[in-house]
């Protein structure tokens, strides 16, 4: 039950540690993945700690013991104590066939403990032979003037199921960060695949004359007749929403860019408030230029994912390779060999 205590403490004062800000846990792994290690971690060493406590054995019978006879032999395991000295443990079935022994003509060497162990179980036996009891089987509490201490062995089922718990909680942690990551890898590079677009129309719309403001609700409304979900566009929406609620056009264009989290997106959302403060009659054509240089960025991209396909085709062509070679090489060698 200690190794139970333990855990908990440990997590504990983790957790007591962390929010007071006394340690930094910030670097492992996420904040979900350490909320899911709390929590499987602690579901574990409780679920462990009552299966512990329930069944964890450890039981001493000072005064002697008694078994129930069942109508099938089983076999127990306890550990003896004589005088106080542990001397090992011992298997005792009920009930006493393990005295039933096969002659092979050899005699069996054994160990002093071995030797100590048999004579213990002879005594055992003879005891419950002169007592023919048919219900229970009885385990003395002396032995030759000694005392004999009985206890049931520890059930290390629940130390083995909190080790296992807090094991998969560790693994959670691990495999939680990077599912995030990949999470964010792709948001990033559709952040990215959809900005030479966006910048595109909303230049397009900007130059036509369309004011800044109602340009992002052309786009929005454009965007909610789509079925497609796309990141970039949902933010663009909930920005409309912020200034229809009563934000200024200032802050919205700064949450967009912020809730984006793409520099693409901070750029595009810095013209946008530098335009609102101080004006700019070449608005136009900083919208432009940026819309250029994020096509030339797209095509940079699209030519690397390119490249890497090409890297991840070269494995299966291998083989490909090898299965072709097998084909025509098999036949030439059956008709060498026929």
């Amino acid at each position: 039950m200690w190794l139970h205590i333990v855990i908990f403490v440990i997590l504990l004062l983790l957790t007591v540690c962390s929010t007071l800000g006394w340690i930094h846990v910030e670097n492992i792994g996420t904040a979900k993945g350490r909320k899911m290690f709390l929590v499987v971690a602690l579901a574990g060493n409780i679920t462990g700690g009552l299966l512990t406590w329930t069944k964890g054995g450890g039981q001493v019978f000072e005064d002697g013991y008694e078994l129930k006879k069942e109508e099938n032999a089983y076999e127990e395991k306890f550990m003896v104590s004589v005088e106080g000295e542990e001397t090992g443990s011992v298997y005792v079935q009920i009930p006493e066939k393990e005295l039933e022994k096969e002659d092979t003509g050899q005699q069996e060497v054994l160990t002093k403990e071995e030797a100590e162990e048999q004579k213990l179980l002879e005594f055992v036996a003879n005891y419950n032979s002169e007592l023919e009891d048919a219900e229970y089987y009885y385990l003395p509490s002396d032995w030759e003037g000694r005392k004999l201490e009985w206890k049931t062995p520890y059930d290390t089922t629940g130390n083995m199921l909190a080790a296992i718990f807090l094991a998969a909680a560790f693994v959670m942690i691990v495999i939680i960060a990077r599912e995030e990551q990949k999470a964010r890898t792709k948001r990033y590079e559709e952040l990215m695949m959809d900005y030479p677009g966006l910048i595109m129309k909303f230049t397009l719309l900007v130059q036509a004359g369309m004011t800044v403001r109602n340009t992002f609700r052309k786009m929005a409304s454009d965007y909610k007749n789509k079925n497609e979900k796309r990141i970039a566009y949902e933010e663009l929406v909930t920005a409309c929403h912020e200034m229809e609620s009563g934000i200024s056009e200032m802050e919205a264009y700064r949450r967009f860019g912020e809730r984006c989290g793409h520099v693409k997106y901070k750029t595009f959302a810095t013209l946008l408030i530098q335009n609102l403060q101080k004006g700019s009659r070449h608005m136009g054509e900083m919208l432009e230029k940026e819309s250029v240089e994020a096509w030339d960025d797209r095509k940079r991209k699209a030519k690397v994912q390119g490249e890497a396909a090409t890297t991840k085709l070269l494995f299966p062509m291998i083989l490909m390779l090898g299965v072709v070679m097998a084909i025509v090489m098999l036949p030439a060698c059956l008709s060498f060999y026929g």
